[in-house]
C-alpha cells in the first residue's frame, strides 16, 4: 500500500499494525533463522512511508503478537506527513477493536476531516506528531 502511495500520493493514509519491513518482522518471529537472505519480498514500509508527505495515522494494538508495537511506532516516526499515532489498549493483532472498534473508526474519521481540511468534531485519541520538515 505505501508503495502505491509513493506512485500516486492519496489525501491521507491510515496504516494498521504496520512494520518496519518484513525481514525485521520475520527477524522477531525466527531469530534462528537468516530471514533477510531468505525472502524474496522486501516490503520496505518504512523506507516508502518517508517519501510519503501525507497526513497519515499509525493505528496498533498495545498487546499485538504479530506485529510488536515497537513495529508500529518505529514506521509513525519516519513518516513524512503529519502523522497520528493510536494505540489500542489491550488488543492483539486480530482484535475486533482493530477491524472495527470505536477509536479504530473515530481516527480514521478525524483523518478524513484533516485530509479534506475539514473541522474535527470528535478528534481521535491518540497523539499528534507534526510534519517533519523536508529533507
Amino acid at each position: 500500500m505505501t508503495e502505491l502511495a509513493t506512485e500516486h500520493p492519496p489525501a491521507g493514509l491510515v496504516l494498521r499494525s504496520p512494520f518496519v519491513d518484513l525481514a525485521s518482522l520475520g527477524r522477531v518471529h525466527y531469530p534462528f533463522l537468516p530471514v533477510r537472505t531468505l525472502l524474496r519480498d522486501r516490503y520496505p514500509l518504512a523506507e516508502k512511508l518517508a517519501r510519503v508527505q501525507v497526513p497519515t495515522t499509525v493505528v496498533y494494538g498495545s498487546r499485538d503478537s504479530i506485529v510488536p508495537p515497537e513495529q508500529s511506532r518505529a514506521v509513525a516516526a519516519v513518516a513524512a506527513g503529519e502523522t497520528r499515532i493510536v494505540e489500542i489498549a489491550g488488543a492483539g493483532h486480530n482484535d475486533p477493536a482493530l477491524l472495527d472498534g470505536e477509536t479504530l473508526i473515530e481516527a480514521v474519521v478525524e483523518l478524513a476531516g484533516r485530509a479534506c481540511g475539514a473541522s474535527r468534531t470528535r478528534p481521535a485519541q491518540g497523539t499528534p506528531r507534526p510534519s517533519s520538515p523536508p529533507a
